[in-house]
């Protein structure tokens, strides 16, 4: 966020109101993981103290840090035990997919309030939003690709088949350099970029029919 302020993307208004709701969806992201984990029968999360909006429980420190320079960020693992779900597979990954969920419900209602406020003449308060709803669908985009350390990969193993573990393994063993190397290639093809606007489009369109159109 920092550096999109000093591009000049962001305003000082931007960066702290983007900070603050993504700072939310962190832990919200983390809760939310948490309370489908006890509905599917993993308590260990609620336990853990998971449920709670706990900042110190939820927030890594270096993905604070870099939330705030870079606009990409994480919070701590959700600590899923594999043992308490019948069957593993589908449940589990049903966990680690709602943490994207997570984050495209955080960018649904800054999108939302973004309509809110523009109907109030307040263009500015609505960019603010519209800016914080991009950073968190991009950080539900990310969390869709199947690769260490992001849900995705973790659902992929709990779900996936024989291949599809396997290759998410291999490109597990090359550390970060391996999500390095994914993350680059789906940025220059464009994937990222088009799954971005995908949900986008689709949030903005349900907002409209929601608030009776733009």
């Amino acid at each position: 966020m920092i550096l999109d302020y000093l591009r000049g993307r962001y305003s000082p208004s931007d960066v702290v109101i983007v900070a603050i709701i993504m700072i939310f969806a962190l832990m919200f992201h983390n809760v939310v993981q948490a309370w489908v984990a006890a509905k599917l029968g993993d308590a260990s999360p609620k336990f853990s103290g998971y449920l709670n909006f706990d900042p110190p429980q939820h927030l890594e420190p270096i993905g604070v840090v870099l939330l705030f320079i870079f606009g990409l960020g994480w919070p701590k693992q959700v600590p899923v035990n594999s043992r308490n779900y019948p069957g593993r597979g589908r449940k589990e990954a049903l966990v680690w997919y709602s943490g994207p969920a997570a984050y495209l419900l955080v960018a649904f209602v800054c999108v939302l309030l973004a309509v809110i406020v523009l109907g109030f003449n307040s263009p500015q308060l609505a960019n603010s939003f519209i800016a914080a709803s991009s950073v968190a669908i991009y950080h539900a985009v990310l969390n869709l690709i199947p690769v260490y350390p992001l849900d995705g990969a973790k659902a992929a193993i709990a779900w996936g088949n024989a291949d599809v573990r396997r290759l998410v393994r291999q490109v597990a063993s090359y550390g970060f350099i391996g999500f390095i190397v994914v993350f680059m290639l789906l940025s220059y093809t464009g994937i990222i970029r088009a799954l971005e606007a995908f949900f986008f489009n689709l949030l903005v369109r349900i907002v409209g029919f929601l608030v009776g159109g733009f």
